[in-house]
Parts: structure tokens; C-alpha cells; sequence
């Protein structure tokens, strides 16, 4: 019996200790689960811009997510565009560019028009509601898309001497990438022809994309129309005349090889026209005596 309370009493005493280290350590150190990485957004651009009816693509990228759901909506808006990759509002045009296990959840925006216009966001659903990002939306219409285009005017220039067209193009909203150069509908190109000169200057801050084609020794066939052509499609033409020297002066009317010049015949013949006359008027009464 003796032995029985003893070791009653032991294992009371071991439980009464075991009680105390437990309540030493913190609850938190128990069953419970590690705190899970808040999401965060990877770099993307913050302003966008796209033409009339082309697709507007919005980057989201979300690192961490976990089972968080991605939500899009316009800034002006509380209703949500998209979920997930759900789309909720009832627009064909919108659409999550998402792929399994990957971090995208881009809006995508088919046949986007100018009323698409906008401040759009990428937002967490969660009860923190700072977790999201704007990107706006920038919509170009065609129509009333501002590029201005000019080219050197007609010109008049001797076989042997340089020719030099400018051509200058300046955008609304973005430099133009390029200007293509043609001559009576042919691409002109440095490689084809030697003497042949092709500069250009790029202005970003000024949105203006700037040409020089020049050619060191005009020959009779740098004559023609040329045509300047911005990468967005927008045109400038000109005229190139390249003369003839001996032609050329000919036509205006210089002295050449001992003739005598257009002019100097005319004031010669008004001259001596008032001369044959007189000398009729004098001669004829002597040519009626001898007749009559």
C-alpha cells in the first residue's frame, strides 16, 4: 500500500512538472503555422499607350500570391473588370493573360478604343487594400493623331552640282522609328548608288525624327519625284530637276558658240524693220517715173 501512494504521488509530482515547462514556452510555438510572405509586385511599366484597335496589354506580375486571387478594375470603379481569370464584366474585349504557375495576370484589352482610356488597377484581394498597383492607359486615335511631316521644296539644280532634301517628321505622342527615302517609287538606299548619302537624327525629347538625303554629283537621272515616309505611314513629296548645262543656258537665252541670243535677234529685226521702210518710201517715186 505504502508503495502504491508513492508512486501515486510520483507521477502526480511529474505531471505538476510537465504542466510548468509547457506553460514556459510561448502558445505560438505549438501547432501553429509559419506567417506566409506578404505578395508583392514585380516591375512592370506604369504608363502605357496603344493605338485605336489594337490590343492594350496591362503587365501584372505578383510574386508570392499564394492563394490570393488577382482583381482588376478601373480606378474609377469598385466593381471589378476581372477575378482571377474569370472575367466578370460583360465585354468580350477584356481578358487575364495568366498561365499556370507563372506570376502574370495581365489585362488584356482587345480592339481597344479611346473610352478605354484610363487609370486601371492590379489589386490583391485581400483586406489589406494597399496592396495593388495603377498602370494607366494611354488610347492614340488615328484619326486625330497629330503628325506633322514636311519636306525640302521643289529644286532646280545643274548636272554635276549636290542635291540636298530635308525631310522632317515630329509625333503628338512618341518619336516616329523611322523615314524611308524613294525616288519615282524606288527605295533610295546608300548601298545602291555611290555618292549617295542618307543622315538622320533622332529628337526624343522633342518627338521629332529628322532626315538628310544628299548626293555628292547630280547626274541627268537624279531627276524625279521623291517621296519621304515615316514608319507610321505618313508621306512628303518633292521634285528634283537636274539640267543640262548647255541646254540650260540655251533655253534662258546666254551667248554660246558665236549665235546670237534669242533676244538680240528680236531687238535686231524691230530695227531694221522701220528701215526697209523708209528706203521704200524713198524709192518709190522714182520707180513710178520710170514706168510711167
Amino acid at each position: 500500500m505504502t508503495c502504491t501512494v508513492t508512486l501515486l504521488e510520483i507521477a502526480a509530482v511529474l505531471l505538476m512538472n510537465a504542466a510548468l515547462v509547457v506553460s514556459e514556452f510561448p502558445a505560438s510555438g505549438f501547432n501553429v503555422r509559419p506567417e506566409t510572405p506578404a505578395p508583392e509586385f514585380l516591375p512592370s511599366p506604369l504608363n502605357v499607350t496603344f493605338r485605336r484597335g489594337e490590343m492594350a496589354v496591362l503587365r501584372c506580375s505578383v510574386y508570392n500570391l499564394g492563394t490570393k486571387t488577382v482583381v482588376w478594375r478601373r480606378q474609377e470603379h469598385s466593381f471589378p473588370l476581372t477575378s482571377g481569370t474569370m472575367t466578370v464584366v460583360a465585354d468580350d474585349r477584356i481578358q487575364i493573360g495568366h498561365v499556370d504557375f507563372k506570376n502574370q495576370w495581365d489585362l488584356m484589352i482587345k480592339n481597344v478604343k479611346p473610352e478605354d482610356e484610363g487609370v486601371y488597377v492590379c489589386q490583391v484581394a485581400s483586406t489589406n487594400r494597399n496592396i495593388r498597383r495603377m498602370i494607366s492607359l494611354t488610347v492614340i486615335d488615328s484619326i486625330t493623331e497629330a503628325t506633322e511631316i514636311s519636306i525640302s521644296e521643289e529644286q532646280y539644280v545643274e548636272r554635276g552640282e549636290p542635291v540636298a532634301l530635308h525631310c522632317n517628321v515630329t509625333g503628338q505622342h512618341y518619336t516616329p522609328d523611322e523615314i524611308d527615302w524613294f525616288r519615282n517609287g524606288e527605295k533610295v538606299t546608300s548601298e545602291k548608288r555611290r555618292g549617295v548619302k542618307l543622315l538622320k537624327h533622332l529628337s526624343i525629347v522633342h518627338r521629332t525624327f529628322s532626315s538628310i538625303l544628299s548626293i555628292d554629283t547630280a547626274t541627268m537621272g537624279d531627276s524625279g519625284v521623291y517621296v519621304c515616309r515615316s514608319s507610321n505611314m505618313q508621306i512628303a513629296n518633292t521634285k528634283v530637276h537636274v539640267l543640262n548645262a548647255e541646254t540650260s543656258n540655251k533655253k534662258r537665252g546666254t551667248y554660246r558658240d558665236g549665235q546670237v541670243s534669242n533676244g538680240q535677234k528680236s531687238s535686231t529685226s524691230n530695227i531694221r524693220q522701220p528701215i526697209f521702210a523708209f528706203i521704200c518710201l524713198c524709192y518709190l517715186p522714182m520707180f513710178k517715173h520710170f514706168f510711167m
